[in-house]
Parts: structure tokens; C-alpha cells; sequence
């Protein structure tokens, strides 16, 4: 769980339903239907609301689903780089290093998506440059809104949330593994009910209208169809 700001960025994951089926059928490429989407709006101000989004999957060798422990490449959540002798790139790099200076300055939104600050006893001991790696993810999820004009925007987590409040992933993650033996490809279909969990929700997006864009990988990293839901209020789909 992210505390920030007051609001509890959460997700978590449950599969209603899937299936083996005895001949495959689907593409070994992951593909994907919008179902529903449900807000539960708790009245407790301190707590989590909830924004539940059930979709449809099918998945022709059955390969989808991240398990949390699984950190190591291709699914580990950021790429530090070393020069020869082992030492990382890192701020002092940029500023004394010729041919680094093109890295990207200390600031919005740059200090959140690349720059990793370590501190010890409330000191700065060192900077260092990263990258994220969205492979990290099996579930995509972008919010976007509605502008004046009728126009759908996404909206950018990483501008709402600034330094050192850093939130850039939004609601992005992990539905477990849905296989009951990985070592054994075989085609699943079923529904994966995602639920992100936040006390903000009510206070980042009020009235506004909404649409969810979503896709997902599976663990060959290969990406679904990506999928719009329909618009909608917080309040209509309560």
C-alpha cells in the first residue's frame, strides 16, 4: 500500500472464473473484452473506496499471471546502469562526466521517473540514474478524462503527484498466475476482476466523466488487444 498525500493507492487481484480447455483454440497472444466496472463508495472518509473493472480473457497456452515474488528480469521494476568498473551512473555523473550532461535535469517529472534518491539519517548520500521497466506489470490501466471540448485526456499520475510524493505507476500491476502448471501450455478463458482501492478517488475526479483504457501481457511479454470502457461517472456506476 502507497500513502499519499491521504490517499491509499492499492490494488489487488482476484480471477472469478477460468477454464482448461481439452484443444487450444485462442492465440498464444493474450486477448481481452471489457465485462463490467462497479464503484463502491464507502461512506468512512478514512477508508478505501473501491473501482472494480471485470474483464474478459482468453489466452491460447495459458501463460499469464505474475506471481509478487517474481523480481528478477524481465519482470524486475527498475534498470540502474554501471560503467566497467561496477560504479552506478549517478547524479554527479551527469554534472562531471562529458557525454552525460544529456541526462535529464533534477526536475518535474524527471526526479520521480529517473532519479532514485538514497538517504541515511535524513542526508542525501547518493543520486542515481534509473529507468522503469513497465514489464514490472501484467495490467495496464489508464485513466482518461473528459475535457471541456468532449476530448478524452489521460491522466498523468507522475504531474499530480510531485516530488518527493512521487506516484507514477497509478494503478498499473499484478493479477496472479491463472495456470495451474505453467509447464504445461493449455488455452484459459475466464474473467479477471481487478479492484483498485483508493480513499482519492472522490476527491481527484468528483463529477467528472471517465474511461478506463486497459491491456495486458502476458509472461512473454506479449501484449493484449488494448480496451476502452465506457464513460462514466463515479456516481453512475455506483
Amino acid at each position: 500500500m502507497k500513502s499519499i498525500w491521504g490517499l491509499s493507492l492499492v490494488t489487488f487481484f482476484g480471477v472469478i472464473a477460468f477454464s482448461c480447455l481439452e484443444a487450444p483454440q485462442y492465440s498464444a497472444i493474450p486477448d481481452i473484452e471489457f465485462e463490467q466496472i462497479v464503484f463502491k463508495d464507502v461512506k468512512d472518509a478514512s477508508s478505501a473506496d473501491s473501482l472494480i473493472v471485470s474483464i474478459k480473457f482468453r489466452d491460447g497456452d495459458g501463460n499469464v499471471g505474475l506471481d509478487p515474488s517474481e523480481k528478477q528480469p524481465p519482470y524486475n521494476d527498475k534498470y540502474y546502469f554501471q560503467f566497467a568498473d561496477k560504479s552506478y551512473i549517478t547524479y554527479k555523473t551527469k554534472r562531471t562526466v562529458p557525454g552525460y550532461d544529456t541526462l535529464p535535469d533534477f526536475v518535474k517529472p524527471y526526479n520521480c521517473i529517473n532519479w532514485e534518491v538514497f538517504t541515511q539519517n535524513q542526508k542525501v548520500i547518493d543520486t542515481l540514474y534509473f529507468q522503469l521497466n513497465p514489464n514490472q506489470y501484467n495490467i495496464f490501466i489508464t485513466f482518461q478524462v473528459k475535457d471541456a471540448l468532449g476530448n478524452f485526456q489521460d491522466f498523468d499520475w507522475a504531474s499530480f503527484y510531485t516530488y518527493p510524493l512521487c506516484e507514477v505507476i497509478g494503478f498499473n500491476g499484478r493479477f496472479p498466475i491463472l495456470s495451474k502448471d505453467l509447464s504445461q501450455p493449455g488455452p484459459l478463458e475466464g474473467t479477471i476482476k481487478y479492484a483498485m482501492n483508493s480513499v482519492g478517488f472522490n476527491i481527484i475526479f468528483s463529477i467528472r466523466t471517465l474511461r478506463l483504457k486497459i491491456k495486458i501481457i502476458d509472461r512473454d511479454l506479449n501484449s493484449s488487444n488494448e480496451i476502452l470502457t465506457p464513460e462514466f461517472t463515479l456516481q453512475s456506476i455506483k
